[in-house]
């Protein structure tokens, strides 16, 4: 039996009032905190949340923008696969159409040739036992440039390969009243042991030296005078023979 009097206990009943009053003031205190917290870790997760949809919404924008600049590095490759091929097809073209105009350009030049030939033909002397065309040139020349210009008219200087045809040029040369010596395509090869050489490569099966030559001189010479060989320094400056077959 409690022997407390009700004073007692009505002051006991006070204090523990009093004491939960506190507790649930505190437990009140600590919710509100937690709450807070709470509503914190809330907001700092909507942030979160929002930062990240953001972020993969600039990730996403990212692969798209390197996917188009794939797309395009891809074909910018084939168009320039494609350009580089039309390139090589034009140049062939080109080539085809540069070798076919060269081409009938060569025929056309060889056609005005042969015609000029022609028309050319009447003013050269033809020797029927050699099958080949003669023509007296007046003008001066050292022997290489002689030989240079015949060759310009599709001859050499001429060679001479018997009395006959030796005769028949003795001729010609006469008809230039002017000049006495003539240049003939004969010269010495120094590095055949100095022997003689057609300049049209023919073999020198005939000779008409005057008496006592030929000496060390290395170049031919046709004398109008008496028709006989004579030489001279390539440099000497004299008229000349051209010679070419009538196979031109």
């Amino acid at each position: 039996m409690d022997n407390r009097s009700n004073p007692q206990r009505q002051a006991d009943l006070e204090e523990i009032k009093k004491e939960m009053s506190q507790l649930a003031a505190k437990i009140s205190q600590n919710q509100a905190y937690l709450m807070g917290k709470i509503a914190k870790l809330e907001a700092d997760l909507i942030d979160e949340r929002e930062r990240n949809r953001e972020l993969e919404t600039k990730i996403a924008e990212t692969i798209k923008k390197n996917e188009d600049l794939e797309a395009q590095l891809k074909t910018q490759n084939t168009e320039e696969r494609d350009g580089k091929a039309k390139i090589g097809e034009l140049e062939g073209e080109i080539e085809r159409i540069k070798t076919v105009e060269i081409a009938k350009l060569q025929a056309d030049l060889n056609q005005t040739m042969t015609f000029l030939d022609l028309l050319d033909l009447e003013r050269w002397s033809y020797l029927a036992k050699t099958d080949s065309w003669y023509k007296v040139i007046g003008q001066e020349m050292a022997f290489d440039e002689a030989e240079a210009y015949c060759a310009s008219r599709r001859s050499r200087l001429v060679s001479i390969h018997s009395q006959e045809e030796n005769d028949f040029v003795w001729k010609l040369v006469k008809t230039v009243p002017s000049n006495w010596a003539f240049w003939i395509g004969l010269k010495r090869n120094p590095n055949k042991g100095n022997a003689f050489e057609w300049m049209d490569g023919s073999s020198v099966d005939f000779t008409n030296w005057y008496l006592g030559e030929p000496d060390s001189r290395a170049h031919a010479l046709f004398n109008s005078h008496t028709g006989k060989w004579a030489q001279l320094p390539p440099t000497y400056h004299a008229a000349f023979i051209c010679k070419r077959s009538s196979q031109f």
